[in-house]
């Protein structure tokens, strides 16, 4: 894992994407667990992957983060025993950092005047409130630094841990696209959610 820490939340980090860990964000695209509620219908390989990374990852329509677990060295010791300086650990927290990437946070469609907000986890790490927390984190940022009306995020019918994530984080349903998507076996519709800029800061 190869990117550096954008944003810090109280257990998760939200880090950027490097075109190295096209290992780690093919393994999650193709994962049955998340391509399906994506309506992502066709496997991805390597190749196909480093386009993403080149042609939407590093574009300039979207922000797209790793959402990380980072654990420190308990000990704050080298390899031999030896404890370190107050020099060495001042060079950098991430020289003793371990990190673990479970999934990914994205803002897309910037030019948009509702941007649209996607997300996923890896099964092993749902359940555990991460999801909550690492949008909780993106959208502290993106209200901080972008000067937009609201936000908009689009799931499944079938979906629902995804729609209760959204209503968690103050998201009400303002429109349903009905039979919208054909994906994991059935017509689905597409629930549209939207957040406005006063009812995540309280203006």
């Amino acid at each position: 894992m190869s990117g550096v820490v954008f944003e810090r939340g109280d257990r998760v980090t939200l880090r950027t994407i490097e075109r190295e860990d096209t290992e780690f964000l093919q393994r999650g695209r193709n994962h049955p667990e998340v391509a399906g509620p994506l309506g992502m219908p066709f496997p991805e390989n390597e190749i196909q992957i480093e386009e993403s990374i080149e042609e939407w990852i590093e574009g300039d329509d979207s922000v797209n983060l790793f959402v990380c677990l980072d654990s420190e060295d308990a000990d704050g010791t080298e390899g031999d025993g030896d404890t370190k300086s107050d020099e060495d650990n001042s060079e950098s927290d991430e020289d003793s950092t371990e990190t673990t990437p479970i999934g990914m946070v994205n803002v897309m469609k910037l030019h948009w005047d509702r941007p649209l907000l996607s997300y996923w986890l890896l099964p092993d790490y749902q359940g555990e409130g991460y999801a909550t927390e690492a949008m909780t984190v993106l959208l502290d940022y993106f209200f901080d630094s972008h000067y937009k009306r609201g936000v908009q995020a689009r799931v499944f019918s079938h979906n629902e841990p995804s729609q209760a994530l959204l209503e968690r984080l103050g998201f009400e349903q303002e429109a349903a696209l009905r039979d919208h998507v054909f994906v994991e076996g059935a017509y689905r519709d597409e629930l549209v959610f939207g957040l406005l800029r006063e009812e995540w800061i309280g203006e």
